[in-house]
């Protein structure tokens, strides 16, 4: 049988081996901690710059009782007001052909517009969109 101070040279021998001794801390802590600390602050920031853009637009309606045009009504809401912005707009057949297309330009002054547009189409439209906004 072992004595206790055999049992306990034993068990440091193991300790030493695996990298477990009794003074220390993990080795992944600190990295862990970093990374922590630098991905937490990048996410942070990243769904605050993202959840306000620059340009957000909202459809509010669309009427195809006339055959060749399109009553587009949108709003419209920037952020940096000291400048102009242009939205495309678009009607579309029952097939998704773009009938229509018209770039709206939206001058500098105001941050909020509720906008009402008229799209000339070619052909009967089904829906409108808008394309892009910037």
């Amino acid at each position: 049988m072992l004595t206790h101070m055999e049992e306990r040279a034993g068990s440091d021998y193991l300790r030493d081996r695996y990298g477990n001794s009794q003074n220390s801390r993990p080795r992944w802590i600190l990295p862990a901690v970093i990374l922590l600390l630098v991905g937490g602050s990048w996410l942070l920031w990243s769904a605050n710059h993202y959840s306000k853009p620059e340009v957000s637009t909202e459809l509010i309606s669309f009427t195809t009782s006339n055959p060749k045009a399109v009553t587009f009504r949108y709003f419209i809401n920037v952020r940096t007001a000291s400048r102009s912005h242009q939205c495309i707009l678009t009607a579309t057949d029952y097939q998704a052909n773009i009938v229509g297309q018209i770039t709206d330009t939206i001058p500098a002054g105001r941050n909020n517009y509720n906008r009402t547009i008229v799209i000339p189409t070619r052909a009967p439209a089904v829906s409108a969109t808008i394309e892009h906004c910037s």
